[in-house]
């Protein structure tokens, strides 16, 4: 199966079901970047058009609620991908 996230590697457990998440499955968005809370609106508008259950909406706007803490109090920053290791991997999928 292809690396879906070639930016990151992942190991990421639901420790309410055991499913484990890698980057064969999943992707990583960091707190700190400027663009993760529009993007957790969009999610959050997409989901409610798709009829997901009340108690998942609420989740995302709780974990929006944190991620503006944590930039507020913690570390914000602009995106990016700029060294030679990540360019090659993302965008060349060397390494993966």
């Amino acid at each position: 199966m292809e690396t879906i996230d070639r930016k990151f590697q992942i190991l990421a457990v639901n420790p309410c079901k055991g499913t484990i998440y890698t980057e064969k499955n999943a992707i990583l968005l960091c707190a700190k970047d400027k663009a993760v809370i529009p993007t957790l609106w969009a999610y959050l508008h997409e989901c409610e058009r798709l009829g997901c259950h009340e108690e998942h909406i609420h989740s995302v706007e709780l974990l929006i609620g944190r991620v503006k803490e944590y930039q507020e109090k913690i570390e914000v920053r602009t995106p990016d991908t700029d060294t030679v290791c990540e360019i090659n991997r993302c965008i060349g999928g060397e390494g993966v």
